[in-house]
């Protein structure tokens, strides 16, 4: 009896112990993924259509002037944007404060959707790209890709 009892408690203590296990890696593995944003924009801005467009850097000031974002909850912003309106094809990444992202990441949806509604009169192929656009989040980085190959660029910087 004493066995069985010893044995039960072993068996419990090893389920528990995978379980706990299991948990924390898999939960520290999505916590600690994040997007390193000078190695995200050099390989977007080496990257078609972006090392054959006239781009211009988006600031922080651009941030909040065109695209509405509260910079208060930013700590970093790299991107281009198109220097002439005949294309749409720009990148956009924003790392935010802690706790910021979503509220970060839902006024560049609001900004893309103003985009979309923009090129809905004018050139049919650009207005296709930013219906298409890529936009997401990865730890505190809040990305938005607008390109004719915006899922292979959004794969390269989010692997």
């Amino acid at each position: 009896m004493k066995k069985t009892v010893l044995s039960v408690i072993v068996a419990i203590v090893i389920i528990v112990a995978v379980v706990v296990g299991a948990y924390f890696i898999l939960n520290g593995s999505e916590e600690e993924k994040t997007i390193d944003l000078n190695t995200a924009s050099q390989t977007l801005s080496n990257s078609s259509p972006f090392n054959e467009l006239s781009t211009m850097d988006i600031t922080i000031d651009v941030l909040s002037s065109v695209y509405g974002i509260n910079t208060q909850n930013v700590e970093n912003v790299i991107g281009k944007m198109p220097m002439m309106n005949v294309q749409a094809s720009m990148f956009l990444l924003i790392q935010a404060k802690d706790g910021t992202a979503e509220t970060v990441k839902s006024e560049l949806d609001q900004y893309a959707t103003k985009y979309e509604e923009q090129w809905s009169t004018y050139l049919p192929e650009q207005y296709e790209l930013v219906k298409n656009r890529k936009t997401g989040i990865v730890g505190n980085v809040v990305y938005m890709i607008i390109a004719e190959n915006a899922e292979t660029l959004e794969q390269e910087i989010t692997k």
